[in-house]
């Protein structure tokens, strides 16, 4: 790791959890979405982060691979009041699970609170060491 790796390590664990949260806020907001049987549920976003650097060495943070969608079949519905329903009364809604999510999003602003709290104590690190030479 470089001197100032630490605030690039932690600069990719805020932007991990940012998009974490980004995801499942997306998720949450359309958890309610209804289109009519013929047309794709929306598809629930999953991100995967994965270690940045080579294996068995001091890691250099992490990125997010991918956002992976799930599957766009959703659930069928009966809503014959909906004005998208189909002749038997359905409609099409995406398949998201509401609680795992939020569930699962707990940590996530405590870690964006220690990177955040990590950059912070490397700035005075490192604003320390300029001062040793004076």
């Amino acid at each position: 790791m470089t001197l100032f790796g630490a605030i690039g390590i932690s600069g990719s664990g805020i932007d991990a959890a940012q998009t974490w949260i980004n995801t499942t806020a997306g998720n949450l907001a359309n958890a309610n979405d209804v289109v009519p049987t013929s047309s794709a549920a929306y598809a629930t976003q999953t991100p995967f982060l994965v270690p940045v650097g080579v294996p068995g060495q001091v890691g250099a943070g992490v990125s997010v691979a991918t956002v992976q969608l799930g599957s766009t079949a959703g659930l069928l519905q009966y809503q014959p009041d909906n004005p998208m329903a189909d002749s038997q009364g359905n409609v099409r809604v995406p398949d998201v699970n509401t609680g795992a999510p939020l569930v699962g999003l707990l940590p996530a602003p405590a870690d964006s609170q220690a990177n955040a709290s990590a950059i912070e104590h490397a700035k005075q690190a490192y604003t320390s060491a300029l001062t040793i030479g004076s």
